[in-house]
């Protein structure tokens, strides 16, 4: 039985009119009797994040009796293109990936070998301040790393729930890699998504994507990693973030990587994010400048295999001329679309997969962290084409 809605209808719709959504999702929470997710302060560095999911029922009845201009029947869930109920219903509540699949609950710490560090850190710029992780592998043994990684998480995790669930520690370890993690906190999106979607996190003096930038060259200079060794990569909003950085800032980064991300631009607003999610961005916006590979997963319900194809485009757009050869194969159990753009002189310039049966998870992935699931090591993926 669900509990009864007990909120003021007209406020919370003026309020969401006037994008005034943390204001409006204060008002759904207090009306459902329940914190929702975001709700509680974040944890501590080091700390595992748990939420609660709010009564979707009740959410599901309140959004359907929503009325925003423009739409008919069915109220805000009925009016959204593609059945964006269920993303909405979490996306008030959370920011986006609430609906996530594949949550976990917090693993084990990781066991580090000698001599490395997984610490944790500050850093301050373009009007930003985050937390982060940085880890520097025993492997490097004083001499210089062979790269320096930039790890972007997705919504709803955090920096040691990512790396636990890519194995990133592990295969940093293996190549030499000095690996950035940063912590998306629930004050500047309150289900820890990077803020993709909005124009002013793509801009090259404020916001994310100069934080994100600056925090990468300052790294690289402590540790004297060039351009042509810095790479970013992530999952869902981190590889949508991930792309914006290759675009903006391609000088600072000899490649990106995006799994099941968006294109650059592909929305300016939350409503626009969710169509973007569902329906596919547009490829019309300034694509990587710096090498690319990208992976989406065929049957991804959350976001559509469509953004994949627009990163690729969007990159194509700015890097003409590149010559594609095919190399599909059956990598651990699933087929793979591999597409290798090469320039005139033979450098691999962009590597698309699409992975057959894959939907919105990291994929080779470690079950011990969220959104997680079997095939192809995307991790081992991504750094080869890094590093070759």
């Amino acid at each position: 039985m669900t509990k009864p809605i007990q909120m003021n209808m007209a406020e919370i719709t003026r309020l969401m009119r006037a994008g005034q959504l943390s204001e409006a999702t204060q008002m759904i929470q207090t009306g459902l009797g329940s914190g929702g997710i975001g709700a509680a302060p974040d944890a501590a560095p080091g700390a595992g994040a748990g939420a609660s999911a709010p009564d979707l029922p009740d959410m599901q009845a309140l959004l359907s009796n929503l009325r925003l201009p423009g739409m008919g029947g069915g109220g805000l869930t009925g009016g959204l293109p593609g059945g964006l109920a269920g993303g909405l219903s979490g996306g008030l509540t959370g920011g986006f990936g609430a609906g996530l699949p594949g949550a976990r609950a917090s693993g084990p710490a990781p066991v580090l070998p000698e001599g490395a560090e997984w610490t944790w850190r500050r850093h301050q710029a373009a009007g930003e301040t985050r937390d982060l992780r940085l880890y520097v592998p025993a492997s490097l043994a004083g001499e210089p790393a062979a790269g320096l990684l930039l790890l972007l998480h997705g919504c709803t995790q955090d920096p040691d729930d990512f790396a636990r669930g890519t194995g990133i520690l592990e295969a940093a370890e293996q190549h030499r890699v000095i690996v950035i993690a940063p912590k998306q906190p629930s004050q500047a999106n309150m289900n820890r998504c990077w803020n993709w979607f909005e124009a002013r996190h793509g801009g090259t003096d404020s916001g994310e994507a100069a934080f994100l930038a600056d925090l990468t060259r300052t790294i690289a200079h402590e540790f004297a990693v060039p351009p042509d060794l810095r790479f970013a990569a992530g999952l869902s909003a981190g590889g949508a973030m991930a792309v914006t950085l290759g675009a903006v800032f391609a000088d600072d980064f000899g490649a990106v990587a995006c799994h099941s991300g968006l294109p650059n631009g592909a929305a300016r607003d939350m409503s626009g994010a969710f169509q973007a999610m569902s329906q596919g961005g547009s490829d019309r916006g300034t694509g990587v400048g710096c090498r690319l590979f990208v992976l989406h997963g065929s049957t991804d319900g959350t976001v559509s295999p469509r953004n994949g194809d627009a990163v690729l485009s969007q990159a194509l757009h700015r890097q003409e001329g590149l010559q594609r050869r095919a190399a599909d194969a059956k990598l651990d159990g699933r087929n793979v679309q591999i597409g290798r753009y090469r320039n005139a002189t033979g450098e691999l310039r962009i590597e698309s997969w699409r992975v057959e049966g894959l939907g919105h998870a990291w994929s080779g992935g470690n079950p011990q962290g969220s959104h997680t699931a079997t095939g192809p090591s995307a991790t081992q993926a991504m750094l080869k084409f890094f590093l070759d």
